[in-house]
């Protein structure tokens, strides 16, 4: 009685002709023939790494191990069509074991049907992983060369950048892009000026600048992850990923842990993409969120108000009562109603003064405000690491970034004002929607501190008590 077997067949790109889908079925189709089996079933999974994937994990195995019809093997063109691991092929033969049937190879001498095919196989697999290993290891040198000598490795261009030809040598190397590099500057310029991601994306479709995807539409998350690239400060992305096939957020750096930078290349100086990191990781108004995930309570006050009773915490918006206003999620004190109270007293106070734009600027000699940046990283690093060899190198490098900081100047903070050019009250006068509005508001105003009140005291006035205002700069007072 002949063998009834299936066919299985893997590709992990599809452009790869040599190893196709098809010239793997139609070889293993006449391999059948040949030996008068009879083929009952075809299985394929295309487009899928067995590197990355095993094989419980492809819809085209599971079906094959779920298949109702009956046979003895299963006809594949080679072992690393299977699996590129040892263990993921044992697993896969143990499983076929189960229905009685064994791994029968065209390419290779294999058939595991038999306990000599069984051990052969094996062998050949060991080899699989072996190869697998080489690849990435080759792969990821010749990525690690090509970053180290300022090329370009291939994948996306990040926005504001463009791929020229290398003009010192072969490849390609990055270059800013003419016009998406200055739509950059406008971005990063509006957040650093405390514009929400929702109001910079307002304004780039008001522009009609297109998305990185040519859309008219700029989203909220695309807004942020242009602003976050590293490459805006000249800096190289490292994302070698990992076996989870997660990708890194490093980037590339010196035998001293820094990050290396081109500043050629750059769109921004690194102390205000620092600087601009820090204004999108510490944003708390709820109106630097999406439309969509808004509530529809006004949020002019967002992130302005903090419990005096609790010290630390912060007064979110909500309503009271069905009425607009803020409340402290640890103590439970409310404040509502109080916006126009707020204003009147911040034009009061500020209403005749002169905003300022203020920069902090980091003037040193040794780049001591990168130094000090990275030894926070190796430290966070050391308290997540578990290996006696990655805790020594990391304690090596910190001892150096140590001397590089002695031997730095020690770095000086400038306080850069530039005058806005209206007063607070002729810019609150031309603010023409909430968000501009709120953005006057962080000109003058660093918060208020909102204290508990009397039962039934709702006048203005009695709001007005509750409330403590640390301004920024002179006031009218």
């Amino acid at each position: 009685m002949s063998k009834r077997v299936v066919i299985y067949a893997r590709l992990s790109q599809t452009s790869d002709e040599s190893v196709s889908i098809a010239r793997q079925l139609e070889s293993a189709q006449q391999y059948a023939a040949a030996r008068g089996w009879t083929v009952v079933g075809t299985f394929t999974d295309d487009g899928v790494s067995a590197t990355h994937n095993k094989p419980t994990d492809r819809a085209g195995w599971r079906a094959l191990l779920a298949a109702s019809e009956p046979y003895d093997a299963v006809v594949i063109w080679k072992v690393d069509r299977l699996a590129r691991r040892v263990l993921d092929f044992l697993n896969a033969d143990a499983a076929l074991q189960e229905r009685d049937a064994g791994i029968v190879a065209v390419a290779d001498p294999v058939d595991m049907t038999t306990p000599q095919g069984r051990a052969f196989a094996t062998m050949l697999a060991v080899f699989a992983e072996l190869e697998a290993a080489g690849i990435s290891a080759r792969v990821a040198a010749a990525r690690r060369y090509l970053q180290r000598n300022g090329r370009v490795p291939g994948g996306t261009v990040p926005y504001g950048f463009q791929s020229v030809r290398n003009p010192d040598g072969a490849g390609y190397v990055l270059a800013q892009h003419p016009q998406e590099s200055v739509a950059v500057c406008g971005m990063a310029e509006r957040v650093l000026g405390g514009e929400t991601i929702y109001g910079v994306s307002r304004w780039l479709a008001a522009e009609g600048i297109p998305s990185p995807t040519g859309k008219e539409r700029w989203g909220h998350t695309t807004v942020e992850r242009v602003l976050r690239h590293p490459a805006l400060a000249g800096m190289t992305p490292y994302n070698p990923g990992n076996k989870k096939r997660q990708r890194g957020s490093g980037v590339l750096r010196d035998e001293n842990g820094l990050p290396v930078i081109d500043e050629s290349v750059a769109v921004l100086p690194l102390g205000e993409w620092r600087r601009l990191q820090h204004r999108l990781d510490h944003r708390v108004s709820p109106q630097s969120r999406p439309r969509a995930t808004k509530s529809k309570t006004s949020g002019l006050l967002a992130g302005l108000l903090w419990c005096a009773r609790c010290g630390d915490q912060r007064m979110w918006r909500g309503t009271v009562q069905g009425r607009a206003g803020y409340y402290c999620k640890k103590c439970h004190q409310v404040i509502s109603n109080m916006e126009d109270v707020v204003v009147q007293e911040f034009l009061r106070a500020k209403g005749d003064d002169m905003p300022f734009s203020r920069v902090e600027e980091v003037r040193d000699a040794g780049s001591v405000a990168e130094i000090q940046h990275r030894m926070q990283e190796v430290g966070a690093e050391l308290a997540q690491a578990d290996n006696d060899d990655e805790v020594a190198r990391l304690n090596e490098q910190l001892a150096r970034l140590r001397e590089l900081r002695r031997a730095a100047r020690t770095a000086t903070v400038h306080v850069v004002e530039t005058p806005m050019g209206d007063s607070y009250a002729e810019a609150w006068a031309a603010a023409e929607d909430e968000t501009a509005k709120r953005r006057v508001l962080s000109w003058g105003l660093e918060r208020i501190w909102v204290s508990p009140g009397g039962a039934g005291k709702r006048s203005p006035a009695a709001k007005l008590e509750r409330m403590r205002f640390e301004w920024l700069g002179p006031t009218n007072e």
